[in-house]
C-alpha cells in the first residue's frame, strides 16, 4: 500500500499545484486521481520517527464512507463551480487550493499517527482560510481571521491533548484526565457544537459557496469519526456525550428560525447536524458506527446540495434573502429532495437517525431529549423549504453545470438508501 499511497499522493499533490495555474481541468484530474486511494486496503507503515513513533496510513471498512464521500463531493463541487466563480470574479488559482483542501480531507482520515492527522488538519485550515479571505462575502477578512483562530484553537487543543497522553498512534490510543479532555474539547470546537459554535455561522455563511458546500458538511463532520475512533481509549463519558450531542441538535435547530438568509440558515443547521453526529459517535451499540457513517454521508450530500442551491440563487437572482427567492419546477424539485433528505424522514439520513434512536441510554430524560432532537432537526428542514416556497413561483436563470451538480448531490441520499438496505439484508 505504501508505494501506491506515495504514488497517489505525489500525483494528486502535483496536479493540485498545477491547478493553481491551469485551473479546473487540473483540479478535476487531481480529484479523479484521489479515487486511487480507494484501491488501497489495509494498514501500511511509512516511516518511524523519534518520539511520535510509527507513521502509517490505513483504509478499512470503517474509513471508506468518509474518504469516498469526501472525494466524490469534492469532485461534484469542482464541476459545479465555474459559473459561480465567474460570477464572483475569482482567480484561477482557486481551483488548485480547492483540490488541496479536498486532499486534506483524505489525509485526515487515512493517517493513523495523530500528529500527522493534526498536520492534515492544518492543511485544511490554511486552504479554506485562503479561500474565505480572498473570495468570501461581506467582512470576509474579519470572518476569515475568526475562522482561522478558532479552527487553530481546536486543532492545538487536540494536539496538546495527544502530546500529554504520550500515545501518538490511533491504534491502542490511551488518554486520561486533562489529556483526554483536551482531545475531546479540541474536536468539539472544530465541529462547532453548542458552546463552541459561535464562529461557525459566520465562516460557513460568508465563505464562497463552493467552499461552504464542503466546509459545512465534510470538514467539520470528519471530526466525528475521530471521536468515535478514540472514544474507548480516551474513556469519555459516552452517555453524557450522547445527551450533549442531542442538546446541540435541538439548540442548532432553533437557531435556524432566526435567519432571513438561506446561507446563514444552512450554516446554523450544521450545528444541529453536528450534534446528531456527536450523539451517533457516542452510541455504545455496534449500530452506533453505522448511524455515524450514514448520517455523515447523508448530511454531506444533502447539505452540499443546499449550499449549491443557494449559489444558484446568488448567481441567478443576486440574493440570499428568503423573501427575495423564487422557484420554478426544476429548482423546487431540488429544494424538496434536499430538505426532505436533511430532515431525516427519508433517505439514508432516516436510517442514521434510527441508529441514533436505537442507541439511546435507558433514561427518560435522554429519551425526551432524543425525541426533541429528531423532531427539531426535521422541523428546521421543512421550515427552510417553506420559506423558499413562500417566495413564490418565478423564473430562475440557472447554469447547466450548476444545476446538474446540485441535482446529483441532492439525489444521492435517496440512491444510496436501497444500496445500504440491501447490504444489511
Amino acid at each position: 500500500m505504501s508505494d501506491l499511497f506515495l504514488l497517489t499522493t505525489t500525483l494528486t499533490a502535483a496536479l493540485s499545484i498545477v491547478a493553481l495555474k491551469a485551473g479546473r481541468p487540473a483540479a478535476v484530474a487531481a480529484q479523479l486521481a484521489m479515487f486511487l486511494y480507494l484501491a488501497q486496503q489495509g494498514r501500511q507503515h511509512l516511516v518511524s520517527m523519534p518520539y511520535i513513533g510509527d507513521v502509517a496510513v490505513s483504509l478499512d471498512f470503517y474509513k471508506m464512507p468518509f474518504v469516498a464521500t469526501s472525494i466524490a463531493l469534492g469532485l461534484i463541487v469542482t464541476l459545479y463551480a465555474p459559473r459561480y466563480l465567474e460570477h464572483i470574479q475569482a482567480a484561477r488559482w482557486y481551483y488548485g487550493v480547492h483540490a488541496l483542501y479536498v486532499l486534506s480531507f483524505v489525509w485526515i482520515i487515512l493517517f493513523e499517527n495523530l500528529v500527522f492527522v493534526f498536520l492534515a488538519l492544518e492543511l485544511s485550515i490554511i486552504t479554506s482560510f485562503l479561500l474565505i479571505w480572498y473570495f468570501g462575502y461581506g467582512d470576509r477578512k474579519r470572518v476569515g481571521l475568526l475562522y482561522f483562530i478558532w479552527a487553530q484553537v481546536g486543532s492545538i487543543l487536540f494536539l496538546v491533548g495527544v502530546a500529554l497522553s504520550g500515545h501518538f498512534v490511533a491504534e491502542g490510543f490511551k488518554a486520561f484526565g486533562l489529556a483526554s479532555l483536551l482531545v475531546l474539547v479540541g474536536l468539539l470546537v472544530k465541529m462547532g457544537t453548542a458552546g463552541a459554535h459561535f464562529w461557525l455561522p459566520y465562516a460557513h455563511a460568508e465563505a464562497p459557496t463552493p467552499l461552504s458546500a464542503l466546509l459545512s458538511p465534510v470538514h467539520v463532520g470528519l471530526m466525528a469519526y475521530w471521536i468515535w475512533r478514540l472514544r474507548e481509549g480516551a474513556g469519555w463519558p459516552l452517555e453524557a456525550l450522547y445527551a450533549y450531542g442531542l442538546a446541540t441538535a435541538v439548540y442548532g435547530s432553533f437557531l435556524v428560525f432566526r435567519e432571513v438568509d438561506i446561507k446563514r440558515a444552512l450554516a446554523d443547521s450544521t450545528i444541529a447536524n453536528m450534534g446528531l453526529l456527536v450523539a451517533a459517535a457516542a452510541v455504545k451499540h455496534p449500530l452506533g458506527y453505522f448511524a455515524l457513517a450514514l448520517l455523515f454521508v447523508g448530511h454531506a450530500f444533502a447539505k452540499a446540495a443546499g449550499f449549491m442551491l443557494s449559489g444558484i440563487y446568488i448567481v441567478g437572482l443576486h440574493t440570499r434573502r428568503f423573501d427575495e427567492l423564487r422557484w420554478d419546477l426544476k429548482i423546487f424539485a431540488i429544494a424538496v429532495m434536499t430538505f426532505v433528505a436533511l430532515s431525516g424522514v427519508f433517505g439514508i439520513n432516516l436510517l442514521g437517525k434510527i441508529g441514533v434512536a436505537l442507541g439511546a441510554p435507558h433514561s427518560l430524560s435522554v429519551v425526551v431529549l432524543l425525541i426533541a432532537a429528531l423532531f427539531t432537526t426535521a422541523l428546521y428542514s421543512f421550515y427552510i423549504l417553506n420559506r423558499i416556497y413562500r417566495g413564490g413561483a418565478g423564473e430562475v436563470s440557472v447554469d447547466g453545470e450548476m444545476y446538474i451538480s446540485t441535482l446529483a448531490s441532492a439525489v444521492l441520499p435517496y440512491i444510496l438508501m436501497p444500496v445500504v438496505l440491501l447490504w444489511f439484508l
